[in-house]
């Protein structure tokens, strides 16, 4: 594991995955269209603690952020070049400065442990980062490590109705819908609710889920 790495006001600690998605897709995985959907169903307030799990440049966070300017969050990705303090601080300054970057602790970290601390976390959100992971199951296991008693993990995932080899602007393919819950079951999360956010009326849609831990 690596050193701690401290900033003037922002913790910096190590986390991964497999390889970010490109940034012209973290633009679009938060549309004006589906935004309120997924801010009603977060139901964010100031007394939650929040991890964000494959932050990037903070195109999919910002919003949700700005919509709870008090709220706070710990953020973590592998990619320094997009994840870091003065991109996000950009993003926040071009999207109106209702939250501010105070509020965001950064950390990096391997592809199989994100380096949080344990049982923090009553909200945990993994936004279009799924289907990258290179490790799923050892991934899913430490969020469940980080996640409080009775805390819900948040999973926003684009799906697809046919297998695909690989995504556009990625290059991970992504999951079915069978494939994403067979993926929860073998893992011992348990789907609560789950809302569909965008139909691009093609091959892919968006779905939001809000799981538990089962152990």
């Amino acid at each position: 594991m690596r050193q701690l790495i401290f900033l003037p006001f922002l913790l910096v600690a190590t986390l991964s995955f497999g390889q970010s998605q490109s940034k012209k897709q973290k633009r679009d995985s938060l549309t004006a269209v589906n935004f309120s959907i997924v801010s009603m169903f977060l139901s964010l307030s100031p007394t939650d603690d929040i991890a964000d799990i494959g932050t990037g440049g903070g195109y999919t966070l910002i919003p949700i952020a700005n919509s709870c300017p008090e709220c706070k969050f710990d953020v973590e990705d592998i990619d320094s070049s997009s994840f870091n303090p003065k991109t996000l601080a950009g993003r926040i300054n071009n999207t109106g400065n209702k939250t501010k970057i105070e509020n965001f602790i950064f950390y990096f970290g391997t592809e199989k442990t994100t380096n949080l601390p344990s049982a923090k976390f009553n909200k945990v959100l993994i936004f279009d980062v799924i289907h990258e992971m290179t490790y799923k199951t050892e991934m899913l296991n430490d969020i469940k490590r980080i996640l409080q008693i009775n805390g819900s993990i948040f999973i926003k995932e684009i799906l697809v109705h046919k297998p695909e080899r690989k995504g556009r602007g990625c290059n991970y393919p992504f999951l079915t819908e069978l494939e994403f819950k067979k993926l929860m079951t073998d893992n011992n999360i348990f789907i609560k609710r789950e809302s569909i956010t965008l139909s691009s009326g093609s091959n892919t849609y968006s779905k939001i889920f809000e799981c538990i831990s089962l152990h």
